[in-house]
């Protein structure tokens, strides 16, 4: 129930901030331990500037390697 209210409130987050559901969101969903980190890494990507552009690329990448996203 709890994973079920977490995947809802993050869609809705998603959706107010972009305007759309996102596809990888219903992957990451379909695994709730890797959700709620995948969540805090993304925030923390967003709020910081000392990171190059190219590095949070990449980190992007990889964390949509870990959760074996198609896109």
């Amino acid at each position: 129930m709890f994973d079920r209210f977490m995947v809802n409130m993050v869609r809705r987050m998603a959706r107010k901030r972009l305007g759309k559901d996102i596809a990888p969101l219903e992957t990451i969903a379909t695994h709730p331990g890797v959700m709620v980190p995948y969540a805090k890494f993304s925030q923390a990507l967003d709020k910081t500037s000392l990171v190059p552009a190219q590095l949070k690329v990449l980190a992007q990448v990889r964390a949509a390697k870990l959760v074996e996203c198609p896109f």
